[in-house]
Formats: structure tokens, C-alpha cells, sequence
């Protein structure tokens, strides 16, 4: 076999040209090499022929053409044929007569050199024992699950288990699908599906852009570049790849515009950005919140949402691939904020459609933007998505496995035993021993979920019980806010309470509430609970669960948060932006990196703009010379110039 088909069927089966697996590559083309000339000069050794009486009329001198053509079999034989060039032959021979490739007289190349299946799978058997272990480890780390996409560094063996966590499948991220194999097809309004994208080179795996959407004649203005973050990457014990949007100066023209309708309010001004600029994130999911807060078309909204997906995926960088669960997105730039929260705003939009598989998939590869910092609180939706789409099994190897950050939250410990549960009666058990352990250690730990759950679930419980004083919080919560604790116990509840309301899982509950209350009775209570209530008895909320909160839909929660998170007043499109935020347009508000949540006003070379302050043609007037300070400010120049996000209705227009 040739040395070409070699290196393709080893990387086929997964072996990367390493310095190792390249030594023995090296070693198998010179085995072969030898191989073939021995084999021609056996040929060469072989007796002649007997002379074709045809060549003796044709006055032909046979020896010397003999001759001739075995020096060419020789030559030719070691000689590897692309595949492609063979494939071309043999479309072009295809329609030929058998008989007249023997007119020239060549006899065929010599093929002893060629290998069996069988005898190819023999030495390749031999090639995997000779390599070393870690070269085989490497190349295993440095493959992506179903994909074999190279991520270029070797992780150590937490690492390895941390990211088969993060992994997505790619084939479950399209809701369409996992509607037709729940109801069938008919169920699927099929709108159709562009080709767009293969145009421009991409694959897309989030997205999925229907017919009837705008064309996008180019990029959308978004584009993705490696992170210079080497600080950030010091502390990173994940081992990915660090990556930062950016937006292109057309683009921040727009969003100009955006901020300047933003500011004053207009959801007019947002509509018509996002039908003029079709592919401008920030005024789809802007615009996508509109529609929903004031009960308009949640379908539309959603569908919003998946453009502005769309929009970002056509400007993600070749190295960055979304469902590897290696690649990293800086939080902290104001340009990269906007797809952590498009993903959560999908996976949202997912969850209400009842496609949990796929609102399970995007969990994931939200979370594995950031899996130490988790900006949007992936980790409280990530199991309650994982036990609606049935991946019992994910669960259990989540609490076990996962250490880049804290997974000692009440929903993970209830999440844990009612997974544990649910495959205890998948394998038939009889007797739920196990789960019900669980279930004891989490009762014990987070004693105060107890009459809250209970309660929103309708388990049958005496109210003494629920009324034990182990069940109740040890500090005298303020009214005006929640603890960390008490926060963290309300969103589970809230979202957890449906799978906890069958029959068969309530009877569970009694049963086990009744073996935590034996073990209360006995003072056999785990040191855990001090240690959490120690941890989360506190008035201090994390950052990122305020912005989970923020954007969760849960208003009774909201009322909870520290003062000053529910006084500030909070942007839909950038919730909540972090301390260290680097924001390109923080002189557009006229403030730092706080201030751009309370748009009051907004100072350009010091004039300070109030438009609440001025209506009709004056406002307009203030809006347009507002509109010019900004490009003058930032350096974009006139505005005539070509919009890659403008839609073709606004191209027509502009051609009249």
C-alpha cells in the first residue's frame, strides 16, 4: 500500500502525525520502498516472455520493447495515484471497450507491492502497540468528540473530564428535528432552509436560517479574533482557546443609532434598526424583548433570537468551534456579551417550546464559554434541562466529575437523587436504595428547601413536620433582600417544582423525608449543612446569579436582589456588565462602566443630551445632531457608505 493511503487511513482512524507516529511513518514508506524494488527486481530476474507472433509480422524488436515496458513497471509501481485523479480515470474509462487498453502492448503495473485489507489491519495493529502511550493520548484529547478537530493542546486528565462535560452534539441543536421525532413531521411548519451560509464558508451548528429571512449580502459586522488575554489565560485551568468579538466600524455605526433610540426609549427606533440593519444583534434581541415583555408573538421572538445567532456564527473565527467545550469567550468585552446573552435567551426560547434536548445542548455550550466564571448562572438551569431531556446519566457524572467550579447548590443535590431515582425505575429496581441515600444527604444539607419544595409540590406532609425548626433558616432574614442561600433555594423551587409533582416521585419524597427526620431525631446530622449555611447565609449575591435572575424571567425573584442591582436601571440588550468591563462605547453614555446601566443622560465633549426633555420635529433635530457627534467622536465618517447588515429593502431605496 502506498505511503499516501497510509498517512490517510492512520488519520482516519484517529492518529495525528506526531514526531512519534511520523518516525514510524517514515519507517513503514522506507519498508515499502524496499518492498518494491525488491519486487521489480524479481521481475526483472523472471524469464522472457514468449514472442508474440504479432510483433514477429509487425517487424517489432520484443526484447527491447519488453524491456522498455518492464523498466516502466518498475518505475510506475511505487509511484502512489491520487485518489482523485484515480477516480477521474476511471470515469473516463468507463465507457471504453475491455480490449482496447491492450493495444499499446504495457502490460499492467506490478500490484505485489499491494497489501490485503486484512494484511493492512495486521500492521496497523502492529503501529498502535509501537506507538507510545501518550502519543495515543494526545491524539485522543486533541480530537473532538465525532468531529476530529484538532484543538492543538494537551489537557491533563481533569481537563479531559471537565470538557467531555461541555461537549455538545451538534445534531441536537436544531429544535426543527427534535420536533419531527417527537409528533412526526406534519408538526413542523417547514419554512425552508438557505444555503447562505455555504456560500460563505461555514458550517453552522446554533443557527439555523430559515428561507424566508433576509439575504445577508456579507458579514453582519461581527467578527472574532484570538483573545491577547495572557493574564485571563494564566488563570484558566481549563486549557482552551480564548477568543473576543469585535465589531467593524460600519457595524458601530449602527449601533450608534441603536443606543441613541435605546436611550430615549423608542421601541420605534429599534424596529426600524432591525428592519433596515436585519442582521444588527443587539436591535434583534433588543427588539426580540420588546415583543415578548409586551405579549406579542413569543414565535417571532424567538425567531429573532436565532438570527442574531445566525448573525454571530457567520463571524466566528475557523478555530472557534461552539461545541468542542474548549473554546472561551471574554466575558468582560461588550462586543462578546451580547452572544452569551443570545444563548440564553435561545435556550429560553427552547425550553417554552417543550425542544429540552435542545435547550440541553445550548446549556452546555453556554456554560463552556466561561466554565469557571459562569457569567449567566449556567450551572442552575444546566440539570434541571438535563433531567427534562432524560439525561439521568449526565447528571450523576456532572456531580462526580465536575471540579472548574462549585456544583454544592440545593438544585444539583436534588437533581442528583431524583436522577438516581428515575434510572433506579428505568432498570426495574425494586427498592430505590440508593436514590433515597441521596435524597437523605440532600434534605440534611439544605434542610430549608424542604418546606418550600414540599409545599409548591403537594406532597402529603403534616405541616408540623414542615414546620420543624431544622427546616427553618437560622438567621433573621432581612425583608428588603434575600440571603445567597435563600435566593438559591427560590430558583430552584421555582423551575424544579414540575418534575417533582408525579405520584410515584412524591411518595419518594415522603418516604425519605421521613428516614432525614429519624436522622435529626438522632442528632446524626452532617457537618455539610453548618458548612453551607456558613457559605450561603450571606446578603452578599454573586454577580452572576443577580444577572441570572435579571434575565430568568422570574419577577418574584427580582424584588431579592441587593438594592443596588434592583435601583439601577438595566439595559435588555447588556444586563448587569461586570466590574472589569471594557466597553468601546462607554463615551457614548458619558460615564464608566456602571454607568451605562442608568441611561439618564449622555455627555459628548461635554454637552450633556436629556431627551426625555424634548418631543416631536426639536427631538428629532437633537437625535440627528447627537447621531453626528458620535460618528465625528469615534472616527467613522460619513455615513453614506455601504452597510453589510442593511436589508435589500433599504438597498432599493437607496438606488431611487
Amino acid at each position: 500500500m502506498s505511503s499516501r493511503a497510509v498517512k490517510r487511513l492512520l488519520k482516519e482512524r484517529g492518529y495525528d502525525e506526531s514526531a512519534e507516529s511520523n518516525a514510524l511513518i517514515e519507517r513503514r514508506e522506507r519498508e515499502l520502498q524496499a518492498e518494491a524494488q525488491a519486487t521489480s527486481d524479481s521481475e526483472e530476474s523472471k524469464p522472457q516472455p514468449k514472442a508474440n507472433m504479432f510483433d514477429l509480422l509487425m517487424g517489432g524488436d520484443n526484447d527491447e520493447s519488453d524491456s522498455d515496458q518492464s523498466e516502466l513497471a518498475v518505475e510506475t509501481a511505487p509511484t502512489p495515484k491520487p485518489a482523485v485523479a484515480a477516480a477521474e480515470g476511471k470515469r473516463r474509462t468507463k465507457g471504453k471497450k475491455k480490449g482496447k487498453g491492450k493495444k499499446s502492448g504495457a502490460p499492467p503495473a506490478a500490484n505485489d507491492s499491494e497489501q490485503t485489507m486484512e494484511e493492512f489491519e495486521a500492521e496497523l495493529a502492529k503501529l498502535q502497540q509501537q506507538l507510545p502511550e501518550a502519543a495515543v493520548e494526545d491524539v485522543r484529547v486533541e480530537s473532538g468528540k465525532g468531529k476530529g478537530e484538532a484543538l492543538g493542546v494537551v489537557l491533563t486528565e481533569e481537563q479531559q473530564r471537565n470538557r467531555a462535560l461541555l461537549v455538545a452534539d451538534a445534531k441536537h441543536l436544531d429544535s426543527e428535528a427534535e420536533i419531527r421525532r417527537m409528533f412526526g413531521s406534519a408538526a413542523v411548519k417547514d419554512k425552508g432552509r438557505r444555503l447562505g451560509a455555504a456560500s460563505l464558508g461555514k458550517r453552522l451548528t446554533l443557527s439555523h436560517p430559515k428561507a424566508n429571512w433576509p439575504a445577508m449580502r456579507a458579514q453582519a459586522g461581527i467578527e472574532m479574533r484570538a483573545a491577547d488575554l495572557e493574564a485571563d489565560q494564566a488563570e484558566d485551568p481549563t486549557g482552551g482557546s480564548w477568543f473576543v468579538m469585535e465589531h467593524s466600524g460600519r457595524f458601530r455605526s449602527v449601533q450608534a443609532e441603536f443606543l441613541a433610540a435605546v436611550m430615549t426609549h423608542s421601541a420605534d427606533g429599534v424596529a426600524a434598526i432591525a428592519h433596515h440593519h436585519p442582521y444588527h444583534v443587539d436591535a434583534l434581541l433588543q427588539l426580540s424583548e420588546i415583543l415578548k415583555q409586551t405579549g406579542g408573538d413569543f414565535a417571532e421572538a424567538g425567531e429573532l433570537v436565532e438570527r442574531a445567532l445566525y448573525a454571530f456564527e457567520i463571524g466566528f473565527a475557523p478555530r472557534f468551534s461552539a461545541v468542542s467545550g474548549m473554546a472561551r469567550l471574554a466575558f468582560r468585552y461588550v462586543e462578546s456579551r451580547t452572544l452569551y446573552l443570545a444563548l440564553f435567551r435561545h435556550m429560553q426560547f427552547m425550553s417554552r417550546r417543550g425542544c429540552w434536548r435542545t435547550a440541553f445542548e445550548v446549556n452546555k455550550v453556554l456554560l463552556s464559554l466561561d466554565p469557571v466564571k459562569d457569567p449567566y448562572g449556567a450551572l442552575l438551569t444546566l440539570d434541571f434541562h438535563a433531567l427534562k431531556s432524560r439525561q439521568y446519566e449526565y447528571v450523576c457524572q456532572f456531580v462526580s466529575d465536575w471540579s472548574w467550579s462549585s456544583v454544592d447548590l440545593p438544585n444539583w443535590a436534588f437533581s442528583r437523587a431524583l436522577a438516581e431515582f428515575m434510572m433506579e425505575r428505568q432498570q426495574g429496581q425494586g427498592s430505590a436504595t440508593h436514590s433515597m441515600e441521596l435524597l437523605v444527604q440532600a434534605i440534611l444539607k439544605f434542610p430549608t428547601v424542604v418546606p418550600v419544595l414540599w409545599s409548591k409540590a403537594n406532597v402529603g406532609v403534616d405541616d408540623v413536620v414542615l414546620t420543624h425548626p431544622y427546616f427553618q433558616d437560622e438567621v433573621i432574614a432581612d425583608t428588603s433582600a434575600m440571603t445567597h442561600m435563600q435566593l438559591v433555594v427560590q430558583l430552584f423551587v421555582e423551575r424544579h417544582t414540575p418534575l417533582y409533582r408525579t405520584p410515584e416521585v412524591a411518595r419518594w419524597m415522603q418516604e425519605g423525608l421521613l428516614l432525614a427526620l429519624e436522622s435529626i431525631a438522632r442528632n446524626d446530622t452532617p457537618q455539610s449543612k453548618q458548612e453551607a449555611q456558613k457559605r450561603l447565609c450571606t446578603y452578599v449575591i454573586p454577580e452572576n446569579i443577580s444577572r441570572h435572575v435579571l434575565v430568568a424571567d422570574l419577577e418574584a425573584l427580582k424584588a431579592g436582589l441587593p438594592e443596588d442591582i434592583r435601583t439601577a436601571e438595566s439595559f435588555a440588550f447588556d444586563p448587569l456588565p461586570p466590574k472589569d468591563d471594557v466597553n468601546v462605547y462607554k463615551v457614548l453614555m458619558g460615564g464608566g462602566a456602571r454607568e451605562t446601566r442608568m441611561p439618564g443622560a449622555f455627555e459628548i465633549d461635554g454637552e450633556v443630551y436629556d431627551m426625555e426633555d424634548f418631543e416631536g420635529e426639536e427631538g428629532v433635530g437633537l437625535l440627528q445632531q447627537m447621531i453626528n457627534h458620535i460618528r465625528l467622536r469615534v472616527g467613522l465618517g460619513a455615513a453614506d457608505a455601504d452597510d453589510p447588515g442593511t436589508s435589500s429593502d433599504e438597498e432599493g431605496v437607496e438606488e431611487q
